[in-house]
């Protein structure tokens, strides 16, 4: 009977060891396992924190991009206005800029096509363009724009900056006092300086002036087109 007792005691501490071993198998899977998914949970945090910051930082340069984009393609368009003012107020007869004399700045006849990065201008459809965002003047003839002047603003502005890669075209239209006899000299002028730059951003400013004297105009009003 001893040796029964001892046996069965032994066979008893035995299963109590290998139940005990089990269980501590057990939980180190389970705190392993948990240990995987806390590892997995955390990089995928940390994998979504990068790819927003990521993106915020795209985003941002995007932004700043397209800020210094237009900013200087409104100061490019004021520029091109600013460098034709001296020869409309030495021209003598402003008719005479409306039927076909152009500034000394031009790439070209006032037609056709420019291409400025890659979009094809088209002048004939661009004049319209001009003609609807220009003021409409109360009292006043409303006729539409000529091309006066265009071309590359590095051209127009030497020593411009490599990286500024803005095309820039300024248009005049009659905005005289009506009614207005044929014939009779043109008083007042719509001025339109336009800047294209080659990522296709936009902007232009308009100037409404009038002959002061013989060798100077008068600025009648002056903004930013829509």
């Amino acid at each position: 009977m001893s040796n029964d007792g001892e046996r069965h005691d032994g066979e008893r501490r035995d299963g109590e060891r290998r139940d005990g071993e089990r269980r501590e198998s057990e939980r180190r899977e389970s705190e392993q396992g948990v240990a995987l998914v806390s590892v997995m949970t955390a990089a995928a945090l940390l994998a979504a924190l990068a790819g927003s910051l990521t993106l915020a930082v795209i985003t941002d340069t995007a932004v700043a991009a397209n800020y210094r984009d237009a900013a200087v393609a409104r100061y490019a368009a004021e520029a091109a206005v600013e460098f034709v003012l001296p020869e409309l107020a030495a021209a003598e007869d402003w008719s005479d800029l409306l039927s076909g004399g152009q500034s000394a700045f031009t790439d070209g006849p006032p037609g056709g096509t420019r291409l400025v990065g890659a979009e094809a201008i088209d002048f004939d459809r661009e004049a319209g363009e001009v003609a609807a965002a220009a003021m409409t003047l109360a009292g006043a003839v409303d006729l539409p724009p000529v091309l006066h002047a265009s071309g590359w603003f590095r051209d127009m502005v030497p020593g411009t900056a490599a990286d500024v890669r803005v095309y820039v075209a300024v248009w005049v239209a009659d905005r005289s006092p009506a009614p207005k006899d044929e014939g009779a000299p043109v008083e007042r002028l719509s001025v339109v300086g336009e800047a294209i730059g080659t990522g296709g951003t936009r902007r232009g400013v308009e100037a409404i002036i009038q002959k002061a004297d013989s060798s100077a105009v008068r600025l009648l009003a002056w903004r930013e087109l829509p």
